[in-house]
């Protein structure tokens, strides 16, 4: 988490004084502040006796996070007349963890006062849990009353002001999974949702599940559950442990084709899974969905998935009795013309490795299919930049996507695909099945990144439904949006983290999917030169830059790999699990360009 300096408060003082002459000028100023442990109370107490204006705006903050009994907590320091008519059921605004509150009228000691309070804008949480990235600047009014002495909010505009450490310790992320739009991939998507009352944790994800997609998915996911589709009871449990289900709203189970019925276990079962329910009992009208499956596990749906897909990092795990999965393809890295794999063991500083690829002679950067079968490499010949592709451990050929730039390669998860940055202009090639297939350059839409600078960068995320592009030094995500005849384009787009600085992403020149919902992204940004940010655009954090030597110019990162980054002193890497400095990786140079699998 990060704090603004003492010199940004007392600016905003002087600007609040300098601007509004009705502000006395012995107004305090309150700054709230997370402080402590993540774990807070999800329920804070109610307002302190004695507690001034700005106290009770404070907590009424504080409270606005714990959704339980109807903001039972908030509603605490509201006069009974304004907590009996206050909509809490607006979309709550998410905003940063330092909210500022400064009188506007009054100062404590007559029996009005109207308090200011200004914060940071992230976004806001739909009905459904979904964030919504949408900065900007809370600058609002409430108005107080004293009786005998204690004061009380009189008056607030509609909906909660929730900081972003109240959201974390009221909330727990869960992924709710979908279909991708063509092929039927399973496609996850965060939502937060309330921990109280943990009794119906079940029931409402899967509430949030048969709410389908948000706007940010869509086009590229969708439900096999039809609009209107209930819950017809409440979730239970069998005598021996599993969970039930009941739908309602569904259809007939026997108009249901057996494909379709697949999905929607797919759907409920990966979804429970990310709250505990290892076993489901799922029915339609009290009809078993599948027949002669009376429970299911996620064993079982991964099962029924092509191996491309259930060997996916990001899918749920179906247990510690699940055979051990094949060892990840490796991280390779482009440095000094050659493409070589970077070695498993990073602190070996003998460690050597042959060529992973011949038939280039100047590469400047390539990525591996996700199985590693296949190389993608851009480098040299005969003065321009040229897109590579074969077998690892083989001769690649040369493609007809050229360029004076061309950028690394990402692969689509099947790794039927190619895409890259020609000169400014994102290209998608098409391999036809089997080895030896050459890459054609088919069409690609991307008329939604009008007005956004050129990208720098691109890379596919791990589940091919979003791309993340740098541009301006900004991080851009788009929605991968295809359709059945093969086409495909970019839909939704927008910047991830713009803002105020020390809250947005900025000067960036390189990103990298850690996960599917999670980037890192490397810079120039002063202090910050490796941020990790959640797609939706609620989380950004940094590790920590010990032995790093800004600016950072290039990142690999994936599911429980090693974060590699390339700075002015050579190739450096931190644990998945984080760390407390960065090891250098023998071989690397500052010229380095890693990339993992994809």
């Amino acid at each position: 988490m990060r704090r603004t300096g003492l010199v940004a408060v007392l600016a905003l003082v002087a600007l609040l004084l300098a601007g509004c002459a009705t502000v006395p000028g012995s107004s305090d100023v309150s700054v709230l502040r997370r402080v402590g442990d993540p774990a807070e109370p999800s329920a804070p107490p109610g307002p302190a006796r004695g507690a001034g204006p700005l106290e009770i705006v404070r907590g009424w903050i504080l409270a606005s996070g714990a959704t339980a009994e109807r903001h039972s907590a908030a509603r605490a320091f509201l006069t009974p007349a304004a907590a009996g008519g206050w909509d809490d059921g607006a979309s709550p605004t998410v905003v940063s963890d330092r909210v500022d509150t400064v009188f506007v009228q009054g100062n404590g000691r007559s029996e009005e006062a109207v308090v200011r309070i200004r914060a940071d804008k992230l976004g806001t949480l739909r009905p459904d849990g979904a964030f919504v990235a949408a900065p900007g600047l809370v600058d609002l009014t409430v108005n107080l009353t004293a009786t005998n002495g204690v004061w009380r909010i009189s008056g607030l505009p509609p909906g909660t002001i929730v900081r972003r450490a109240d959201l974390r310790a009221n909330t727990r992320p869960v992924r709710i999974w979908f279909l991708a739009s063509v092929g039927g991939a399973p496609v996850g998507e965060t939502r937060y949702l309330a921990t109280s009352p943990a009794r119906s944790v079940s029931s409402r994800v899967l509430d949030e599940l048969l709410s389908g997609p948000s706007d940010d998915l869509r086009g590229a996911a969708l439900s096999a559950l039809p609009p209107g589709a209930l819950l017809r009871s409440a979730v239970g449990t069998t005598p021996d442990g599993a969970t039930t289900v009941d739908l309602t709203r569904v259809g007939p189970v026997d108009s249901l084709d057996a494909g379709r019925r697949a999905e929607i276990a797919q759907q409920i079962v990966l979804t429970l899974a990310g709250v505990g329910v290892d076993r489901v009992a799922l029915t339609v009208d009290g009809a078993p969905l599948l027949a002669g499956r009376g429970e299911l596990g996620v064993a079982d749906v991964l099962a029924g998935l092509p191996p491309t897909v259930r060997e996916r990092r990001d899918l749920p795990s179906d247990g510690p009795a699940a055979a051990a999965p094949a060892a990840p393809a490796p991280a390779v890295v482009v440095t000094g013309g050659r493409v070589l794999t970077v070695p498993e063991d990073l602190t070996d500083t003998r460690a050597t490795t042959p060529d992973l690829v011949t038939g280039v002679d100047d590469a400047r950067s390539a990525s591996l299919a996700p199985d590693g079968r296949d190389v993608a490499v851009v480098g040299y010949e005969n003065g321009v930049m040229r897109l590579f592709v074969g077998r690892s451990g083989a001769a690649v050929t040369p493609t007809g996507i050229v360029g004076r730039v061309v950028t690394r390669p990402s692969w689509t998860p099947d790794g039927a695909e190619v895409w890259t940055v020609v000169d400014g202009v994102p290209v998608r090639a098409i391999r036809p099945p089997g080895p030896g297939g050459t890459l054609t350059p088919v069409a690609l839409d991307t008329a939604q990144l009008t007005g956004l600078g050129p990208p720098a960068t691109l890379r596919l995320s791990p589940d091919g439904t979003k791309v993340a592009l740098v541009a301006d030094g900004r991080v851009v995500i788009a929605t991968v949006v295809r359709d059945p005849g093969g086409g495909a384009r970019l839909g939704p787009v927008r910047v991830l983290r713009p803002g105020p600085v020390g809250e947005a992403l900025g000067g960036v020149l390189d990103v990298a999917w850690a996960q599917t919902d999670r980037l890192v992204a490397v810079g120039t940004a002063p202090g910050l030169p490796v941020q990790i940010a959640s797609v939706d655009g609620l989380e950004l954090d940094s590790p920590t830059t010990t032995n790093l030597t800004p600016p950072v110019t290039a990142v690999a990162a994936a599911s429980e790999r090693p974060v590699l980054v390339v700075d002015q002193g050579g190739l450096w890497s931190l644990p998945p699990t984080g760390g407390d400095v960065w090891s250098s990786v023998p071989g690397g140079a500052n010229s380095s360009v890693p990339s993992y699998p994809g």
